[in-house]
């Protein structure tokens, strides 16, 4: 297994939350209004799963290894990895904004939700790419075994907050709900 598996196998459930988004997108254009339950649960993902659970990883074991090494992932990613996640935050932000409104086919509410949620599966798809693509392979070439290791040991750990850890199984069980009522295909991870 490779060091950054659990990373990989996180993507997974995110792209299929992003699946979820823009099946709701398309709902949208024919329904002529956000189905409110399933877009708040998405939103719920992406702040706690995306948010909390992954990013908080990347955060706090992946960048400080990388950056002691002298391993840079603006290299790969075009940009720090906080901007970005900014970036998704402030899409989040508008989605959930536009949430009520756009529930009731407000038109220029449905724009809003609707342009918000596609720039956040655009981000994300790339963004998720970028690191799979160049940075996990730059992090298996550059860190020693022993580095390594360590960091899919830390990757792996479950949360030290209990109430995260069990938040965090919590969202999966959100993702595959949601991806059980829009028929989106669930991901295998290896949680």
């Amino acid at each position: 297994m490779k060091t950054t598996s659990i990373l990989v196998s996180e993507h997974h459930l995110i792209e299929q939350v992003l699946n979820c988004l823009e099946k709701m997108v398309d709902r949208c254009a024919s329904q002529r209004r956000v189905e409110i339950a399933p877009a708040r649960d998405a939103i719920v993902f992406f702040r706690g799963f995306t948010e909390r659970c992954h990013c908080a990883k990347e955060e706090t074991e992946l960048l400080p290894r990388m950056r002691a090494m002298g391993v840079s992932p603006e290299q790969c990613l075009g940009c720090s990895m906080l901007e970005r996640r900014e970036e998704g935050r402030l899409h989040v932000d508008a989605m959930e904004a536009a949430l009520e409104p756009a529930s009731r086919g407000e038109s220029r509410a449905l724009k809003e939700f609707t342009k918000h949620a596609q720039a956040y599966i655009k981000l994300l798809l790339e963004y998720i790419a970028k690191q799979e693509d160049c940075l996990f392979p730059m992090i298996a070439q550059a860190l020693p075994g022993t580095e390594k290791a360590r960091l899919k040991a830390a990757l792996n750990t479950p949360y030290d907050d209990s109430d995260e850890g069990n938040a965090c199984d919590t969202y999966i069980e959100l993702a595959n709900r949601l991806a059980d009522y829009l028929d989106v295909p669930r991901a295998v991870t290896a949680n």
